[in-house]
């Protein structure tokens, strides 16, 4: 719905030319169409979705793009972890329309991951050989399974552990930018998609009026 809303205010601003969009999923089933709900509401906006199908996000989409908006603070999360590099055009869309919390925000949660997959590869080195070991033999040894289980499970509370404060921070990292968050409507009534479509409309024109003037 957003790909479609956006070209409509592109259209109507003049700047069709000027700024190409696409949409994409970050866990897309490739291929498929767009819910009955989403095309009975843009259809009432003129626009028809019949033809649109689904598209998983790609690493050449991420190089690619100028810009990317996601829709909700989990999904920004979610695309810094698989892409790091990106963290400088990465926005919730409402956030980017509201010229929001951006200052330094991408680069802060990408440091938290970063410190993060730090810890859990130092974590690995250190302890990854014995817990392989144990793992192979909770699998051949069945009489030891229970003790080797306890075993593992405090290998995974001292790794948790670690990770606490940074798992703390993601959240908190998060609930800053939670209030931009559009939900996603699939699976809920035709008003749902309507309010979800309204509130898409007022984020896409605020964020290409930013960029135009930029």
């Amino acid at each position: 719905m957003a790909e479609h809303l956006a070209r409509k205010v592109l259209h109507r601003m003049n700047l069709e030319d000027r700024i190409e969009v696409a949409s994409a999923g970050l866990s897309a089933l490739p291929g498929a169409p767009a819910s009955g709900e989403a095309r009975a509401v843009l259809a009432s906006k003129g626009i028809d979705l019949k033809g649109h199908r689904a598209v998983q996000l790609s690493p050449v989409q991420v190089r690619q793009a100028d810009l990317i908006f996601t829709m909700t603070a989990g999904q920004k999360r979610q695309l810094l972890e698989l892409y790091p590099e990106a963290r400088n055009k990465v926005f919730v869309l409402k956030e980017y329309g509201e010229q929001g919390l951006q200052s330094g925000h991408a680069s802060r949660l990408s440091e938290v991951l970063r410190r993060i997959e730090e810890k859990r590869i130092r974590f690995q080195a250190i302890h990854g050989k014995r817990i392989s070991r144990l793992e192979q033999e909770r699998a051949e040894i069945l009489k030891r399974l229970q003790e080797i289980e306890d075993e593992l499970v405090s290998w995974q509370d001292l790794l948790k552990e670690e990770l606490r404060p940074e798992a703390d921070e993601l959240r908190r990292l998060e609930g800053e930018l939670s209030r931009y968050d559009i939900p996603d409507p699939f699976g809920q009534s035709r008003e749902v998609y309507e309010e979800c479509a309204s509130e898409l409309a007022r984020a896409i024109e605020a964020a290409i009026r930013r960029l135009a003037e930029e």
